[in-house]
């Protein structure tokens, strides 16, 4: 009786999950020091913000042609050989690009509205291309992009993208408005 019970409660408790360690994309064996089946030697290795993963199998195929000859070499061994030097500046070089690329990518992200067109922001000032109106007679505010309206009206003459002053005084101008009003409509 006894003996059921304790195989009931056995049964009922969740199994815990090995915990999972990933595997080297090199040779596919665990990167577990403890768990290795022999065939390469792994080592993490931090130097600031450098992280470097040694993998004797991956250093051995591409160093082998240099003169690289232990495909078991501890990382200590390796570390004391030119080609770690090599590798850690390629380790540098690789973290210095992803850093400037975040640090690019967060210098021209818009900050609010972007124009679905020429895709900047949509805010308003001297140095924007975009002017926030309306036309005359006609209710809503129209936002004008001159590189839309260039696109739209190319091939009926237009030559070059114009300011809203010049746009304004151009035969295209009405054009503009009947087409955003009828726009508007649908």
């Amino acid at each position: 009786m006894v003996e059921g019970i304790l195989n009931k409660q056995q049964q009922q408790q969740p199994e815990q999950k090995k915990r999972q360690t990933k595997t080297c994309l090199s040779c596919g064996q665990p990167k577990s020091r403890y768990e290795t089946d022999g065939s390469s030697i792994h080592f993490f290795f931090q130097q600031g913000p450098v992280r470097y993963f040694y993998c004797s199998k991956k250093v051995h195929d591409t160093y082998v042609a240099e003169g690289l000859s232990n495909p078991n070499m501890s990382f200590e061994e390796f570390s004391t050989t030119t080609f770690f030097q090599r590798e850690l500046q390629e380790t540098k070089k690789l973290v210095e690009e992803k850093s400037e690329k975040k640090r690019k990518r967060t210098e021209f992200q818009p900050t609010g509205r972007v124009c679905r067109f020429c895709h900047k922001d949509l805010k308003q000032g001297p140095n924007s291309p975009h002017i926030h109106t309306g036309f005359p007679g006609v209710a809503g505010k129209y936002i004008y992009c001159p590189s839309k309206v260039l696109s739209i009206y190319q091939s009926q003459g237009m030559v070059k993208e114009m300011s809203w002053k010049e746009f304004s005084e151009s035969p295209f101008y009405e054009a503009e408005k009947q087409r955003w009003v009828a726009e508007r409509k649908k």
